[in-house]
């Protein structure tokens, strides 16, 4: 009995023993392990592969473009959807839903307008050309819905009191009253303390009531509602309150009648849009689905496959997508291109297997749509049906052997066989007689080649290896085998079928040499030399592979070095202007303080000429200013023409270097950028006394004019004064500390009113003209109280919430006028 939809999925997808023998079924759950909502995970475990190439082709781009979405933009906020769509066609029936069903409906709509909002920052391409995009767009946001049930309902059982202007007023009276029962009930306990058990007020059957002592019940009127368990205390619900609680009884009614009402009010309009939602819920459960392939994807260090319908399959550093990948030996494995039949050999342990299953289940999850654990170029075949015969499944119950068994399976694998099939079969004709056995697995061979199948088997047999050098269409592979350690490598080598390795084995774990040249005498001279040119042969590959790896380790080496290199003389000069820049403002300061101090002297001297008449002492102090000045002017002039481009006056600046000289048209100000630009293109401007914070944009190369009056101004006035004027000072002062976002969490609504407020007019005195205001989510208080101020403000011109990326609900995005 199938519980849950995951089982039931499963259950379907056995469509026969291959995908269970490849273990497609471990594919789906890893799979599913990626997706964020039960609709995603549904389309998880209902994914089969096809054999139309097309229809692949367009699994394999949605993919593609999934992952390039994931890695550029990261993931979408898909969690905390819950199942609505019982709910929705509920809905549609006339029915009144919970307040729970219709939260998850807000939920989920919110979750739909989030989707729809999110603004793709690093990809540059048309919606329509890209698969998740053109997803995303086609969502249907219901805000006004979704505002409507959140405004109403603020919990699973608690609806807000603003949800109607009727529901208001009776929970107004409803307070009011109770308000009042509870001055009448205080007033009498003050007045009768000595006939009460305890000075309180208490509740039974929904009525206000006293404990009352039963020896003083004639002291205190009333309707006896209960008896604690000792009978010494009688709940009494006094004469005085009796009426009032019988209104909030009408009341209360009231409000349940009240709240029905707003409820199928709020179920119908989920029932008039039920279409719109239930394909908003086929869209995001389709977008987790395709989001989930791309984690899979980025967990399997996988890539997209070049795709054919030729049989043909090609794959570079394949690896087993269900073995760890610190343990699994990436094979290049192909078929399907010279030749339609692949005989793979060696040693029990050695890989055989492994890889016979790695090429089934990669061919299924190309097919499917998924990205293959392979390196770039590799290329997949479509086909009708991958049939598998895998493993020992000898059956006590059905009396069958092994040899059986195996042979039940070829014998349906057979029938079912077409061009279109790719055949895999683990020790084939193994379990009886060798000889028989040989004979059997050619004959079956040739039966799968005969109807054009794509087929891989795995053998013993020396038999099949002669069959694959001999025959056309065939060819040998084996797995290699390290005989200094006497362990296999899991290595696919195709071309050279398997060596046996017996003779080499046995001398190495201390089998005595008589017996082994005994048992070479018995193998034909023939035999022998084949085993000796295999053996060669794989000898002289592994060192040819061991040589090619050497070559790469040593191109990566130096790559390595190259690159380290060029980062160390990029480091290098980007220190030297550093200094450079350093050096030059300190000897600007420097001459400014000589020049101001040589004009002070000037001043000084021109007072003793007016009494000394002395010509030449003005002639030779008008040379000293001359001098300095120029000292000065040679300072801004100092630049290398090979790394600073034309300065063109009143010319914005192709790029802004530390240590040049840059006028500011908003400031009116010369200086020299001491810092920047940084992330967020602002730079630190060093006029004189003063250190600015400008944007780099607004920079450009000053004229000449705007040189000397910047000299000048730095000359002339005190050491400590401001060159702006005193409104702009605070300006600067202003824009130099404030920062375009508000954190208003932890605040009450009238703090956080005035701490806006205030913002505000420092960011209109800053000309800062968009803000972050972060207010949280919560009950929604704070953020409503956020809007309606901003609403009246006419400082505000524009505001909204915060997309994804942004903060969403949490966060308030205004524009300023």
């Amino acid at each position: 009995m199938y519980t849950t939809f995951e089982e039931e999925a499963k259950r379907k997808l056995v469509r026969g023993r291959s995908l269970s023998i490849l273990e497609y079924d471990k594919i789906l759950d890893r799979l599913v392990n990626h997706a964020r909502t039960i609709y995603g995970r549904e389309l998880c475990y209902g994914l089969v592969p096809t054999s139309d190439l097309p229809l692949v082709e367009e699994w394999q781009k949605e993919t593609e473009d999934s992952l390039e979405f994931l890695v550029k933009e990261g993931a979408l906020p898909l969690g905390g959807v819950n199942d609505v769509r019982d709910a929705v066609r509920f809905s549609d029936t006339g029915a009144t839903l919970t307040m729970k069903h219709l939260l998850n409906i807000a939920q989920f709509l919110r979750t739909v307008e989030r989707l729809y909002h999110v603004e793709p920052k690093s990809l540059q391409v048309e919606i329509s050309e890209h698969a998740m995009l053109r997803e995303l767009k086609q969502l249907i946001p219901l805000e006004a819905l979704e505002k409507e049930i959140s405004m109403a309902i603020t919990g699973e059982n608690e609806m807000n009191d603003r949800a109607s202007n009727e529901l208001y007023n009776i929970r107004r009276q409803i307070k009011d009253a109770q308000s009042s029962i509870r001055e009448i009930l205080e007033r009498l306990i003050r007045k009768n303390p000595q006939a009460l058990q305890d000075q309180l007020v208490t509740m039974r059957d929904g009525r206000y009531c006293v404990p009352v002592k039963p020896e003083k019940k004639s002291e205190v009127p009333g309707v006896v509602h209960d008896t604690s368990s000792s009978g010494q205390t009688l709940f009494i619900e006094p004469m005085a309150v009796v009426e009032l609680n019988n209104k909030i009884r009408e009341w209360t009614a009231a409000e349940q009648e009240e709240i029905n009402r707003i409820l199928g009010i709020l179920s119908g309009k989920v029932g008039i849009s039920k279409d719109a939602i239930l394909a908003d819920i086929a869209l995001v459960g389709h977008i987790d689905f395709m989001q989930a392939k791309a984690q899979f994807a980025l967990e399997l260090d996988g890539s997209r496959p070049k795709l054919n319908d030729q049989g043909r399959i090609i794959l570079r550093r394949a690896r087993h997508p269900l073995i760890e990948k610190d343990r699994v030996v990436p094979i290049d494995f192909s078929v399907g291109t010279d030749y339609r039949t692949l005989v793979i050999t060696g040693p029990n342990t050695g890989g055989k297997t492994v890889s016979l299953k790695t090429c089934g289940l990669i061919s299924l999850m190309a097919m499917a749509g998924l990205f293959i654990p392979c390196s770039d170029g590799s290329e997949v075949s479509t086909f009708t049906k991958v049939l598998a015969d895998i493993g020992d499944e000898q059956s006590i119950e059905q009396s069958l052997s092994t040899f059986s068994a195996h042979m039940t399976n070829l014998v349906q694998i057979l029938k079912l066989t077409k061009p279109t099939t790719l055949v895999l079969v683990d020790e084939l004709g193994s379990g009886t007689d060798p000889t028989e056995g040989a004979a059997l697995a050619i004959a079956i061979l040739d039966e799968c080649r005969r109807k054009g199948a794509v087929t891989v088997a795995t053998t013993h047999y020396k038999e099949l290896k002669a069959y694959a050098v001999e025959q056309e269409g065939v060819e040998n592979a084996c797995c290699e085998f390290d005989t200094e350690t006497l362990s296999p490598t899991y290595r696919l080598m195709i071309g050279l079928p398997g060596v046996s390795n017996a003779f080499v084995i046995s001398r190495k774990l201390g089998l005595s040499p008589r017996i082994i040249e005994n048992a070479q005498s018995i193998l034909s001279e023939e035999s022998l030399k084949v085993e000796e040119l295999l053996s060669s042969a794989e000898r002289h590959n592994r060192e040819s592979e061991k040589l090619q790896q050497e070559i790469s380790d040593l191109r990566d080496e130096v790559k390595r070095q190259t690159e380290e290199l060029e980062n160390r003389k990029k480091q290098i000069e980007k220190e030297r202007k550093k200094i450079l820049a350093q050096a030059r403002e300190e000897k600007q300061e420097m001459l400014e303080e000589v020049l101001e101090k040589a004009d002070s002297i000037l001043d000084e001297m021109k007072e003793i000429q007016k009494l000394q008449n002395s010509h030449e002492a003005e002639r030779k102090l008008r040379a000293i200013r001359n001098n300095l000045r120029a000292g000065l002017s040679d300072i801004d002039a100092e630049r290398d023409d090979d790394e600073v481009p034309e300065e063109i006056p009143g010319e914005k600046p192709d790029k802004i270097r530390e240590g040049g000289l840059y006028y500011s048209p908003n400031l009116d100000v010369t200086g020299i950028v001491i810092k920047g630009p940084d992330k967020g293109g602002n730079c630190i401007l060093s006029s004189g006394p003063l250190k600015l914070t400008v944007a780099a944009d607004s920079l450009r190369y000053p004229k000449k004019e705007e040189v000397k009056k910047s000299a000048t101004r730095s000359r002339k006035e005190p050491k400590r004064s401001a060159s702006v004027s005193r409104a702009d000072q605070i300006r600067l002062n202003k824009k130099a500390t404030m920062m375009p976002e508000i954190q208003l969490l932890g605040m009450t609504v009238d703090e956080a009113v005035h701490a806006l407020d205030s913002y505000l007019d420092d960011c209109v005195i800053s000309n800062i003209e968009n803000i972050r205001i972060v207010h949280g989510k919560g009950t929604g208080a704070l953020r409503s109280a956020v809007h309606q101020f901003l609403k009246k403000d006419k400082r505000v011109r524009t505001f909204r919430l915060g997309t994804f990326g942004e903060g969403e609900d949490g966060v308030t995005i205004a524009e300023l006028r």
